[in-house]
């Protein structure tokens, strides 16, 4: 009678045995472990019921013990190293045989084939994966830092290479910069591949690790975990890509925390060349055009563990926006997301529940219960529920605009201030990754020229399109001149709303800086971008595309005595605007400092934004008095 509860393990090097070995018990097997001499982890006879040291190469030997110990299913797990298996290797009468009757030693021709011996003899190749399911990478982005620009035409450039290489049977790793394959994967494995790319660049090389088309996932698994983030650490590599579903990451959570901390990005993509998407792709579309058709990936939906000092958070108004700021609380381990608070009740308990914190429908439950929050109500709501909550000594994350009026803006600046609290504003696109690209280049700038162009939306019309979109250029205006105001000229016009919905201001700092900022909700595209002009430089932020440039003035000249231009695409740091607002919004409370945006910055952006509204409200009223 055959055991059903009994597995085989050919165990090679690394945790991997280990961990399979583990599992397995949990499942209630018993397990059988082979190992190999200088390659498996002596460690792992602790974790089994029986373990077998065998030189590389002793394949009868290995059949015997399998059947003399009644197993009827093995499964591979651990790697052997390649540079040293045939050196070493000491192959008895079955084993010689075998290698002399290949056409080529390909690793999967090679696992195939011993496959294909152990099935002869009875015993069936099970997955690798079979007790370990949850070691295999979900779909998505699973650190903070997401893919720019270039880095993403990279990976679908990448991808397609490693893939092609793949068909024949090399390796599954591949470094990849600026459309350039730098080091493809031999027998010397993956570090060493990934050491030998990131040298030839200085910074910034991407990783692609991806399952081979032909790959046979029952015995070999493509696998990541801390040395290969420790490795990418030392040549300033910032990208690994692996495939969902058939990449190994061993000590996941650890792995992607200290990606986190080293400022790197980690995305597990499902094959988006797969089928006859992919001959379409491959076959006719011209390589400037093919990154258009990559779509980024989705962070991965995680709700962390609250770390032990955490944060009590809580988020007022979860409509659209509102679930945003939820989600990232609930992400964050620093914090604990207390609750939710909606009027409407069904809506709170929705988000609740999936959160899995509590739902209210009045603010004012929550004090006492909670250290920070969120409001992200209309804003003629901000001040009174700002109010309450820094009245009762709780940090507050205000989206903007700040208040309806300068008088209640000034109100919570001075509360805050009294209370010692902490007062941030939601002014997102100082988070944006464009914009922190070009900021530590700005220096006494001259003139600046934002355009923020919008599709209709039906979201903020409670304000005209100066509070609810021109503000976040007012904003960075003033951040940036440092400077007072010393005069200004705005028109604009209402078209399908009472409230202006196009305006178009003129600033002029006393520094005698320059700043002339349009915005309109009523446009046919989208558009968010900043041009700043200072000595020597001009630098460009596009918020919407997340690509940020320099053009810089060169001393020399050319043959006909104009200035040398230096044109670059400035390296941006792709993160989650609105999770790195939160973060620093935590973390200001934390140690007690300022916030980037903080209140004092939020009123002088409404301050401004109103006198704004107001000139053209009055101009508004004189045309039509004329027109009458």
């Amino acid at each position: 009678m055959v055991n059903d509860t009994l597995i085989g393990l050919i165990a090679g090097g690394g945790q991997f045995p280990l961990l399979f070995a583990e599992g397995a018990k949990d499942a209630g097997y018993t397990v059988v472990a082979v190992g190999f001499d200088g390659e498996t982890d002596p460690a792992l006879a602790a974790h089994v019921h029986a373990f077998h040291l065998l030189k590389l190469g002793q394949l009868n030997k290995l059949i015997r013990i399998f059947q003399k110990a009644g197993i009827k299913r093995v499964a591979m797990a651990g790697s052997i190293n390649k540079t040293r298996l045939y050196a070493r290797i000491r192959p008895d009468w079955r084993a010689f045989r075998l290698l002399a009757s290949l056409r080529n030693k390909k690793d999967d021709h090679l696992l195939r084939s011993l496959a294909g011996e152990l099935e002869k003899e009875g015993i069936r190749v099970e997955p690798s994966t079979l007790f370990l399911p949850g070691l295999l990478a979900p779909e998505g982005l699973l650190t903070r830092r997401h893919l720019n620009a270039r880095e993403e035409r990279d990976v679908f450039f990448g991808w397609e290479m490693a893939k092609a290489v793949g068909h024949l049977d090399i390796g599954q790793c591949l470094v990849v910069k600026d459309q350039a394959v730098l080091a493809v994967e031999g027998m010397d494995g993956t570090d060493e591949t990934i050491v030998r790319g990131g040298r030839l660049c200085r910074e910034g090389a991407v990783i692609i690790k991806v399952s081979k088309p032909i790959q046979d996932l029952r015995f070999d698994v493509p696998a990541v975990g801390l040395q290969t983030i420790e490795t990418m650490r030392m040549v300033k590599a910032r990208v690994l890509v692996v495939e969902a579903g058939k990449t190994l990451i061993f000590d996941r959570d650890k792995v992607v925390e200290t990606a986190d901390r080293y400022g790197m990005t980690i995305v597990a993509m499902a094959d988006p060349l797969s089928g006859t998407e992919a001959k379409r792709l491959l076959d006719t579309s011209p390589p400037s055009t093919k990154a258009e058709t990559f779509s980024p990936p989705r962070p991965v939906a995680v709700i962390r563990t609250a770390e032990p000092g955490n944060l009590r958070t809580a988020v007022v108004g979860v409509g659209y926006l509102g679930t945003f700021h939820a989600e990232k609380y609930a992400r964050l381990k620093e914090a604990h997301l207390v609750g939710v608070v909606d009027i409407d009740p069904a809506r709170a308990e929705v988000l609740a529940r999936r959160l899995s914190c509590s739902a209210y429908t009045d603010h004012r439950h929550l004090l006492g219960r909670v250290d920070a929050v969120s409001v992200v109500t209309p804003t003629q709501h901000h001040f009174a529920i700002a109010r309450d909550f820094i009245e009762a000594g709780v940090h507050v994350l205000v989206e903007k605009p700040m208040t309806e009026s300068l008088e209640e803006a000034q109100e919570l600046v001075r509360l805050a201030e009294i209370k010692g609290v902490v007062l941030q504003v939601g002014h997102l696109e100082r988070f944006n990754p464009a914009f922190k690209a070009v900021e530590p280049f700005v220096s006494n700038p001259l003139f600046l020229e934002a355009h923020r162009l919008a599709l209709f939306n039906e979201r903020g019309l409670e304000v005209d399109v100066i509070l609810d979109l021109m503000i976040h250029d007012l904003d960075m205006a003033l951040h940036l001149v440092r400077s007072p105001v010393a005069n200004f000229s705005a028109s604009g016009v209402p078209v399908l709303t009472p409230l202006p919905d196009i305006a178009n201001v003129r600033l002029e700092f006393c520094n005698g800086a320059v700043a002339n900022l349009t915005a309109s909700r009523i446009s046919m595209k989208n558009m968010r971008r900043l041009r700043i002009f200072q000595e020597n430089r001009y630098l460009v932020a596009d918020f919407g595309s997340r690509r940020a440039y320099s053009f810089l003035k060169e001393d020399e000249v050319d043959e006909r005595g104009y200035p040398e231009i230096t044109t670059e695409e400035l390296e941006v740091d792709n993160r989650d605007p609105l999770e790195e607002e939160i973060r620093s919004f935590l973390e200001a409370v934390r140690i007690g400092t300022s916030p980037v945006v903080n209140g004092r910055q939020g009123m002088e952006a409404v301050r401004m934004a109103l006198a704004i509204s107001q000139e053209i409200h009055a101009r508004m009223k004189t045309s039509r008095a004329k027109g009458g």
